[in-house]
């Protein structure tokens, strides 16, 4: 087995609430369940959230999301604490640690400042660490006026030389990305997910490609 496999994985804010726009532990279990589980297998995992918006609403007791960008960007500065003290609590079930790490987008025009990633992401994988990626929106307000965290993901995917990037679906299937292929296999349910992971990675051993994965999901074909 592959102990370098590098997986992506996506998370948006649309799959992380509820229907009532609160931060939903079930699904985060279930993230930290099937993460742990790749951790456990010896593959490395790197995660890119969404919801700090959602979960700052949420501490603060507000009854509708904040409106101006202004408003949005304090309320998601409030929200990264909480997210990230969910998303620690949950993991720390399974005995998985965590580490965060803000970033955004402006990261692509500074070769330093992606090498400092870079190393920040290898040193945390090889401490057994799960890298949490949130965009820094006190800083950037590209994720949030795009509602859009695939081009961020992609990014990182490309910083950090992944194999693979999977997406979270808002019925809680999963978009394999195979940037090698140039298609998107939606996986039904995490026991199938693990399969293919375990068959991909397998596939994968005797080669050291990591394919980049381009800012936009427009050239991808879903199979």
């Amino acid at each position: 087995m592959n102990q370098n496999f590098k997986i992506v994985f996506e998370v948006e804010e649309e799959q992380l609430v509820t229907v009532d726009k609160k931060i939903n532990r079930n699904t985060m279990d279930m993230i930290a369940m099937i993460l742990t589980n790749f951790m456990n297998s010896q593959k490395q995992v790197i995660i890119v959230t969404s919801g700090a918006i959602a979960a700052g609403v949420e501490k603060l007791g507000l009854l509708e999301y904040p409106q101006t960008l202004f408003e949005k960007q304090a309320v998601a500065a409030i929200g990264q604490v909480e997210l990230i003290r969910r998303y620690q609590n949950i993991f720390d079930m399974y005995n998985q640690m965590i580490g965060q790490v803000l970033i955004d987008r402006s990261i692509l025009k500074n070769t330093k400042r992606q090498t400092n990633a870079k190393n920040t992401f290898e040193k945390l994988l090889s401490l057994n660490v799960i890298p949490i990626i949130n965009e820094n929106d006190v800083t950037s307000t590209d994720d949030i006026v795009e509602e859009d965290n695939y081009p961020l993901t992609a990014i990182v995917a490309n910083i950090a030389k992944a194999h693979i990037l999977i997406q979270l679906n808002d019925d809680l299937s999963f978009n394999v990305i195979e940037q090698a292929k140039k298609q998107i296999k939606v996986i039904k349910d995490k026991n199938e997910l693990f399969t293919f992971i375990d068959n991909y990675c397998f596939e994968t051993y005797h080669q050291d490609t990591h394919p980049l994965f381009p800012m936009t999901m427009d050239e991808y074909q879903f199979v």
